[in-house]
């Protein structure tokens, strides 16, 4: 026997009733349940953050090779994946193998970079245990003696990082240069 608010009877008794309304009511009442928040104290929730500060002294020693002229260094902190994507201003390149070719061909065409590196206003966000975004802008900048530098180009970056062999990678590369001034 059906409860007498529910079924065909009950619809023609309301008029304000709408098909299907009480599922969605119930849906939302699963979805609230349903969704765990993490109610633990702040350092204990800490606890499951990767330590980010790994990825930022690779990314540091990275532009510390590039300016050493070490292009095996700098290229070394990217993934060796397939799937590994530098995406800049010619599209998307694919693999260790053809970004280190870019490189080469580009910065170190005369056998090392004409420019040196910095990076600055670095971010680093966690993202799951073995992974991390990190936001920044890169300058390329030949020094000055004692009259300050010359920017050559500068532009921002989106790295995904993740941990392989116990260190941090770039597995994407997503950098845009800045148009001239």
């Amino acid at each position: 026997m059906r409860h007498p608010s529910v079924g065909p009877a009950r619809l023609e008794r309301d008029p304000g009733h709408r098909p299907g309304s009480r599922f969605f009511i119930a849906l939302g009442l699963v979805a609230l349940t349903g969704c765990a928040v993490d109610q633990r104290p702040a350092e204990e929730a800490a606890v499951d953050a990767p330590d980010v500060s790994g990825a930022a002294a690779m990314l540091h020693a990275s532009a510390a090779s590039w300016n050493a002229g070490n292009l095996g260094g700098f290229v070394d902190d990217y993934s060796d994946d397939p799937l590994l994507a530098f995406v800049g201003s010619s599209g998307v390149t694919r693999g260790i193998d053809a970004v280190r070719a870019n490189y080469e061909s580009g910065y170190w065409a005369t056998g090392a970079p004409a420019d040196s590196l910095r990076f600055e206003d670095l971010e680093i966000r966690p993202l799951g245990e073995t992974h991390a975004l990190a936001l920044g802008r890169y300058v390329l900048f030949q020094p000055d003696q004692g009259a300050g530098e010359t920017i050559s180009s500068t532009g921002w970056f989106s790295l995904v990082l993740g941990v392989e062999d116990g260190r941090w990678r770039i597995l994407h590369d997503h950098t845009s240069e800045l148009e001239a001034r």
